[in-house]
């Protein structure tokens, strides 16, 4: 490809740094636990706009400068100690126990007003993160190293939204001066160089000198580079100048064939969304005839290698919620056309929004509605303009994640609730809203789990959702640069930098 190589010239001079191998060209392997080392070159699609957690996708950039109270293991939803140390959790009040002895990158020192400072602006900040702070009577710092929230009613999905990177611990003075967006001073293991960056092209951080736990990290230095095209991406992985890369999953495929590495993991839940439920999908046979005669096998065979897994249910094994008797809605054309006939035939017609990278999986749902006689008008606009648009009650399906794997609780609040944003029309679903309420009612973990198990059963029962598979994300990387290269799943587009051990 031209752009390809054009722009791997053109980076030779600003990418160029340690090779990764030793004097004699052998890989230095680096261990776990020796601290950090070595510089790692990241690739991305993603741009750098500025620091702050709460405008952001994902934790690209800001998962190198900041921490949250808690951190997420590769699952999605397993809970560690970070910046507290402990927390305890009854249905209208949260403790916290911070970690005593941490600094922000200014010197500020990390202690409970700083997470009252931090957690009122997320609070009183517009975003799609407010409502998950919604149900926070106050928040108190009861000595240096303690934090209670108070509740106005239980919300068992708030400790672990807490752990998300919109939670992100920002210098309580940087906040003050009103310069958090450009500096990006947090507690993390790495501060920000603004000096070695380059604007709308790399992004440069280097080891914290008084980070508490530098034992667990692995790069000293961390270079992000931003290019938009994946072929550029990969040209510039070859070519020596970046580690690893975001890779479509040609380019994995092709990584492997070249003497190069590819990993992959499951970045987000995909299903289809029914946002109209009032007329479109009013119908539950239709409902479940559409549920059913999704394939999503070839939506992950055509648009991502094959890669990733299909589900029976929105939440997942391990969490209070999963129903482990639902059957879910698997492909089965016999029965979708069947259930097409009992509704008394006729031709039926919807659009469904998408953008226009993800054409495939849109195309091959419309070619599947076409098999039970269902007319699917497609509009793909831009990522951005599908942002702005696709819950603003215009249209009535599309296939996307509705968020992150953070509990029924959540997911009730996000897709079903009156105000929920996946519920632009505010349809009322009295049945799911029972089974939440008894949910949050419940006075044990154990009748907390049969009450959302429930609402995943009523969810089932009325082909309100269905179709899940993974949204699998890929990278390419060269194994004598970079090692251990482990991702979160539902953090999409970045890994867990720490963890990533540079070679040499």
């Amino acid at each position: 490809m031209v752009g390809g190589a054009v722009l791997a010239t053109a980076l030779t001079a600003t990418l160029a740094s340690c090779s990764g191998t030793s004097a004699d060209g052998t890989a230095d392997t680096k261990k776990a636990g020796a601290g950090p080392s070595g510089t790692l070159r990241f690739g991305t699609n993603q741009q750098f706009t500025d620091w702050d957690p709460i405008t952001k996708q994902n934790s690209t950039f800001t998962s190198l400068v900041y921490e949250s109270l808690l951190s997420i293991g590769p699952d999605g939803f397993t809970l560690k100690p970070q910046l507290a140390t402990e927390w305890k959790q009854t249905p209208l009040q949260v403790d916290f126990t911070l970690r005593s002895g941490v600094t922000f990158h200014d010197g500020t020192p990390f202690n409970a007003e700083a997470v009252v400072k931090n957690l009122e602006r997320v609070k009183n900040t517009p975003s799609q993160y407010r409502n998950q702070l919604a149900n926070i009577k106050s928040i108190t710092a009861v000595d240096a190293t303690h934090v209670r929230i108070d509740l106005k009613q239980p919300a068992p999905s708030l400790v672990n939204n807490l752990a998300r990177f919109a939670m992100y611990m920002i210098s309580p003075k940087s906040l003050e001066a009103g310069d958090w967006k450009t500096t990006g001073v947090g507690t993390g293991p790495w501060k920000y160089d603004a000096k070695a960056s380059t604007k709308g092209l790399r992004t440069v951080v280097t080891s914290f000198d008084k980070y508490y736990d530098k034992k667990s990290i692995g790069p000293a230095r961390i270079e992000v580079t931003q290019i938009n095209d994946p072929d550029s991406l990969y040209n510039a992985l070859r070519a020596g100048q970046l580690d690893i890369v975001w890779a479509s999953p040609p380019l994995a495929e092709r990584a492997e064939k070249e003497g190069l590495k590819s990993a992959y993991f499951p970045s987000v839940l995909w299903h289809l969304q029914m946002y109209d439920t009032k007329t479109v999908f009013k119908d539950k046979k239709f409902r479940q005839a559409v549920c059913h005669a999704m394939n999503p096998q070839d939506y992950l065979d055509a648009a991502l290698g094959g890669k990733g897994s299909i589900f029976n249910q929105r939440i997942p094994k391990g969490q209070p919620g999963h129903n482990p008797s639902l059957k879910g809605y698997p492909y089965d054309l016999a029965k979708a056309k069947k259930l097409m006939s009992e509704l008394g035939g006729g031709k039926r017609s919807f659009t469904l929004i998408s953008y226009d990278t993800q054409r495939t999986v849109a195309e091959l749902f419309r070619s599947h509605m076409a098999k039970i006689g269902v007319d699917v008008k497609l509009e793909l606009p831009n990522f951005a303009q599908f942002l702005s648009t696709f819950q603003s009650g215009e249209y009535p399906a599309s296939i996307l994640s509705d968020g992150s794997r953070s509990g029924a609780d959540d997911y009730y609040n996000r897709k079903f609730a009156p105000d929920a944003a996946g519920n632009p029309l505010r349809i009322a679903y009295p049945r799911v809203a029972a089974a939440a309420a008894e949910g949050l009612a419940a006075k044990s973990p154990q009748a907390q789990d049969a009450a959302w198990q429930k609402m995943s059963k009523v969810i089932d029962e009325e082909a309100l959702d269905c179709a899940y598979f993974d949204y699998s994300g890929f990278w390419a990387y060269d194994p004598k640069k970079i090692q251990n290269i482990v991702s979160t799943t539902g953090d999409v587009a970045v890994f867990r930098y720490r963890e990533a051990r540079p070679q040499g």
